[in-house]
């Protein structure tokens, strides 16, 4: 892992996906070039006090030369204030790449599982879109993504259509206060792990709260999953 520095980066573009997340499209002005690993997160400048809040890129390592963010601001905390408050052309100032959250470079797993729960899909985007565009990845691919209501569900085109192009990744959106029409899997993504079969010899990647985290590994480690299987990043 390479040390992290300090950068500057400029606001190309943002998409507001629903009333609670938003991505964000950086520019690299100083210096031009970030290499990063899937996984690995920046560390904002978010007050002229200089504190700092941390975010997992969710764009694909292979862009060099800007990096992109999703950020929850229904916390309405001094991050989400600070982002909500960027106007276009607007520059950053950050350290990265920072974290060690990253794919395992483990041969002997057969498949790659992620379980994810609201802005914790931010690193597994990164991996995914990294192991199946990127390394060409064969293996089999499965993604797991918790939200409360389906009406702040995004990227679900974007996950759809990786599906059909690289039919070894499969994704289960899993909606906790689900409406009737909703189709999918209801509940937490406990639920929906539970009635599934997991893959064989599998590794595994949890983000999201602390409680999430315990609950899914309690889950995983009594299905036979081995913990060293089991890697995790937690969001607060």
């Amino acid at each position: 892992m390479q040390p992290p520095k300090q950068y500057t980066a400029r606001l190309e573009e943002k998409i507001v996906h629903n009333e609670r997340f938003i991505q964000y499209f950086f520019e690299l002005t100083e210096p031009h070039e970030m290499t990063f690993k899937a996984g690995q997160y920046v560390s904002v400048k978010v007050s002229e006090k200089g504190e700092r809040r941390s975010y997992s890129i969710c764009s694909s390592p292979d862009i060099k030369h800007g990096f992109e963010l999703v950020i929850d601001i229904s916390p309405g905390g001094i991050g989400s204030k600070y982002f909500e408050a960027l106007d276009f052309g607007a520059t950053i100032e950050f350290l990265g790449p920072l974290g060690m959250f990253t794919l395992a470079p483990n041969d002997n797993e057969a498949a790659t599982t992620f379980v994810a729960t609201g802005s914790g899909i931010a690193p597994f985007r990164s991996m995914i879109l990294d192991l199946c565009q990127e390394k060409k990845d064969t293996r089999s691919i499965i993604l797991y993504w918790g939200l409360r209501h389906e009406n702040i569900l995004f990227w679900e085109d974007e996950f759809e259509e990786l599906a059909e192009n690289f039919p070894n990744f499969k994704f289960h959106p899993v909606i906790s206060q689900s409406s009737e029409a909703w189709p999918l899997c209801r509940g937490r993504v406990t639920d929906c792990l539970r009635v599934h079969d997991l893959p064989a010899n599998s590794g595994y990647y949890l983000c999201g709260s602390t409680q999430m985290i315990a609950d899914v590994s309690g889950q995983l480690i009594g299905r036979g999953v081995l913990a060293e299987s089991i890697h995790h990043e937690k969001f607060y």
